[in-house]
């Protein structure tokens, strides 16, 4: 069951994840209870579809989010773009939920954030440890890798006959945008909070891309090459 009172903020609500979250959640609670933040009045028609109330602010600009957060229980604090500057940006969203009172913060982080090497994993460790260090009610979903970042290249690699990679013979335990927002939702707005969760969030099965290019190949009933790109 979701909790049916509370009230719901949903940051990038406009991007490829938060389009998804907000769409998932007013399926769960009332419209009227769920808030989505983006930058620009421009992207507000899409959402305001959903009957959802739009907010504008902006990562770069903390009294602009602690204005937006005004009134909010519970906020889905999705991660920026920006790569280098995002602890900055995350560290502005998290100051602003605490002077606006919120009540309860889930952010979306990377799988295994303490061990995970990948670079861009050094700026979801220093925004994990900004919220536990705020006190805030809080959880974090840890998100997988997203199994469009590897359909993404389907078309070129069917035109070429062959797909680019990087990874050799690692596994990929992928799963889409739409099983992420799911997850997320199932959290943000669950009966009861369970302060201080951690959440792993990935696919069921794992696979290399020699075997995801080979599903490619079958289905589309041409030859398709893995080809491993040396760094």
């Amino acid at each position: 069951m979701a909790d049916q009172t509370a009230k719901y903020l949903v940051t990038g609500a406009s991007g490829q994840l938060g389009a998804l979250v907000v769409a998932e959640l007013v399926g769960k609670v009332p419209a009227k209870n769920v808030v989505a933040l983006v930058r620009r009045p421009d992207a507000a028609a899409a959402l305001e579809a959903h009957g959802v109330e739009v907010r504008i602010g902006d990562y770069d600009d903390r009294a602009s989010l602690e204005q937006a957060f005004q009134g909010i229980d519970r906020l889905l604090l999705i991660s920026a773009s920006e790569m280098g500057r995002r602890a900055e940006q995350h560290k502005n969203a998290v100051d602003a939920a605490v002077a606006a009172g919120v009540g309860f913060l889930a952010y979306t982080s990377v799988l295994r954030a303490e061990t995970n090497g990948i670079g861009l994993a050094a700026d979801h460790r220093e925004t994990e440890a900004a919220i536990k260090a705020s006190g805030l009610p809080h959880a974090f979903l840890r998100h997988g890798w997203y199994t469009e970042n590897q359909t993404a290249s389907i078309p070129p690699a069917l035109e070429h006959g062959a797909y680019l990679g990087a990874a050799g013979d690692g596994l990929f335990s992928s799963a889409t945008r739409q099983d992420y927002a799911e997850g997320d939702v199932a959290v943000l707005a669950a009966d009861t909070i369970q302060s201080g969760a951690i959440y792993e969030l990935a696919g069921d099965e794992s696979y290399t891309m020699a075997e995801f290019v080979a599903v490619i190949s079958a289905a589309a009933g041409k030859p398709v090459a893995y080809v491993v790109v040396v760094p």
